[in-house]
């Protein structure tokens, strides 16, 4: 039995391919993480280092170690200690090190839950990527963000390296699933497909799912371990859907079509953008609509919108449990002419102030 995963490279003109690997090894042997420290390791070239080394002569071992002896010649232990080895010492300490010059960071994202039917899916790349100057990885970049994942908006904001490079995903990143029931005492891998790690990703069920409270992707936070996002989603779990209030917005602004929560793209009934202090909500609205005719009910943690008083069929235009907490004293509407409001040309644009600014909202509203 074999399952499927993708290879994402980071050269965008090269494209996403497809591998399948045995199921035999399950969790413990797991084909997909072998796979991928091998292929990193050969991307280093660790392995052709460590294949110098094997084949070296005496005298180029004792040269080699000589000048690794000439690094130590301090009075500290770890000097003491190189300066007591033989050459063949060094040598096979040597080996070792280039045969595991590099390895494989995994990042979650997706855990495990309920929802999301116990679907872990995975991302393995070269952990030290950035600072080898791999080249940035758009494409899986962009998979975090869709599973709903931030990353700082600046460099030296909290979780940049100061090195003046963007901040994301770098070098090549293998995607793979399995589904992981610990009650049912299930582990098992399952295919994932290029198709579901391209395109419109904001549109795939997987990441539509993975954005929900409960869907096993991102709160909103920095791209994590799979430790950090469990920790992130157990507290979500524990009744807080806070997450890390120091988690700045990815590009400033976010803008998206599909948020009210619903599966159905066809019943979208609002769009929403946000930016590090406020939540924009915006509704068509019908052409004689009033302020009279717009009730607005803010809560700490929710947001009521309805018309009244107007021959229309909409009545309440959105009534939910929004993301984090707002203020409600700073949050308004306004109702405006708006040619691009189509088809009625009259915008209701309703401003939600964030209780806690920089903090990246996954949705806008979860309908009741």
């Amino acid at each position: 039995m074999s399952f499927k995963y993708v290879l994402i490279p980071a050269v965008e003109s090269e494209p996403i391919t497809s591998y399948e690997a045995s199921k035999e090894g399950g969790l413990t042997n797991d084909a997909l993480s072998r796979n991928a420290k091998q292929y990193f390791l050969e991307q280093s070239g660790g392995h052709k280092r460590a294949e110098v080394l094997e084949k070296a002569s005496e005298a180029e071992k004792k040269q080699i170690a000589d000048k690794v002896r000439q690094q130590y010649t301090g009075q500290d232990a770890t000097s003491q200690q190189v300066m007591g080895m033989d050459d063949e010492e060094i040598i096979r300490l040597l080996k070792i090190q280039e045969s595991q010059s590099a390895s494989c960071e995994i990042t979650c994202l997706t855990i495990p839950t309920k929802l999301n039917g116990h679907t872990a899916v995975s991302m393995y790349g070269d952990d030290h990527g950035r600072t080898k100057n791999r080249p940035f990885n758009q494409r899986a970049t962009n998979l975090m963000l869709a599973c709903g994942h931030a990353f700082p908006s600046h460099n030296n904001d909290q979780g940049g390296s100061g090195d003046g490079k963007p901040n994301g995903m770098y070098g090549d990143m293998f995607v793979g699933r399995a589904i992981d029931d610990e009650a049912g005492d299930v582990w098992k891998r399952v295919d994932i497909t290029p198709e579901e790690v391209d395109g419109n990703l904001n549109k795939l069920q997987w990441c539509k799912t993975s954005r929900k409270k409960g869907g096993g992707g991102g709160q909103g936070g920095a791209a994590a371990s799979l430790s950090k996002t469990l920790q992130n989603f157990q507290k979500q779990q524990g009744g807080g859907s806070k997450s890390n209030s120091n988690a700045a917005i990815t590009n400033g602004e976010t803008t998206e079509k599909d948020n009210n929560g619903n599966d159905d793209d066809d019943e979208k009934t609002y769009s929403w953008t946000q930016s590090n202090d406020e939540v924009e909500l915006k509704f068509v609205v019908p052409k004689e609509t009033k302020t009279k005719n717009v009730k607005v009910k803010f809560g700490n943690k929710s947001i009521k919108v309805s018309l009244t008083g107007i021959a229309c069929e909409q009545g309440i235009l959105c009534d939910g449990e929004t993301w984090d907490q707002i203020d409600v004293d700073g949050s308004t509407f306004t109702l405006q002419d708006e040619p691009s409001a189509q088809p009625t040309g009259r915008e209701l644009c309703v401003s939600l102030e964030k209780q806690n600014a920089g903090q990246t909202w996954n949705y806008a509203i979860e309908e009741r």
